[in-house]
């Protein structure tokens, strides 16, 4: 993979119809704003980043996770939630890594199957979250947009992010219809 650029080549789904762009995923805990990372640009990092609070996920399956030893997110007992946070990456030969071109570089290489753990530094500014294979019961959010993407065609890594209202507040699964027609974005339900 070259050098991080910000060429347009990007994936987005109207039902089971790909168009151009990023996606919105309503959820009962705040609408998600996702993506295939194989393609992702970084104008849609741009995106992702002023829609949300900044903070940019790479969701991901266990096994990939293990293959490119990017390890869990140490947390306390009484902190333990459902999600598996792992330590954040930058891809090796980008900048500060958190540029928009610098993420979308980053994720990239996650979704890259030539990629070794050895083209990755840790700690960085993509965060993945350890997600479950598809199942008739797919539980959390993140593993919905990964079912989306897979099933697509794409390789098993999506770039996601709870979206946020201009004043902070979560956009909830009501406002995500509203909110996707506000900003020029699709929906997947």
């Amino acid at each position: 993979m070259s050098a991080p650029t910000s060429k347009r080549n990007t994936m987005q789904w109207t039902g089971n119809r790909r168009t151009t762009g990023l996606t919105v995923l309503p959820d009962h805990e705040g609408a998600m704003l996702f993506c295939p990372a194989e393609s992702v640009t970084a104008d849609e990092v741009a995106i992702a980043v002023r829609f949300s609070s900044g903070l940019i996920h790479a969701a991901m399956f266990s096994d990939e996770l293990d293959r490119l030893r990017i390890p869990d997110q140490p947390v306390y007992d009484s902190e333990r939630s459902e999600l598996g946070f792992t330590v954040a990456v930058d891809a090796v030969g980008v900048g500060t890594g958190i540029s928009a071109i610098d993420r979308s570089f980053t994720l990239r290489k996650l979704a890259d199957p030539g990629t070794n753990p050895e083209d990755l530094r840790r700690p960085g500014h993509v965060m993945p979250v350890r997600c479950s294979r598809p199942s008739a019961t797919t539980s959390n959010v993140y593993e919905r947009a990964l079912d989306v993407i897979t099933a697509a065609g794409h390789a098993p890594v999506a770039l996601i992010c709870r979206l946020v209202h201009d004043n902070g507040s979560v956009v909830d699964s009501i406002d995500a219809h509203w909110y996707a027609e506000r900003h020029g974005l699709a929906v997947h339900s």
